[in-house]
């Protein structure tokens, strides 16, 4: 019996209520697995448009402080 033969054997045997829930829960399995794609934050990064100093990464605790203003 293949996987999907022993879910689909499982599942008819819950009650309508539980199988809605099943379909809801492999909905969400779909909608992540879409979701996941890899580096999926630097392409949301890229589109706020951010800007500031070009040495902010290597002194941000400088400027985090105040200790250092934008210097680029």
């Amino acid at each position: 019996m293949s996987t999907t033969e022993a879910i689909l054997k499982k599942v008819s045997a819950l009650p309508p209520e539980k199988q809605e829930q099943v379909l809801h829960f492999t909905e969400s399995l779909s909608e992540a697995a879409a979701a996941s794609t890899p580096y999926a934050f630097l392409d949301a990064a890229m589109k706020l448009k951010l800007d500031g100093p070009r040495d902010w990464s290597r002194n941000f605790e400088e400027y985090l402080r105040g200790e250092k203003k934008d210097a680029i």
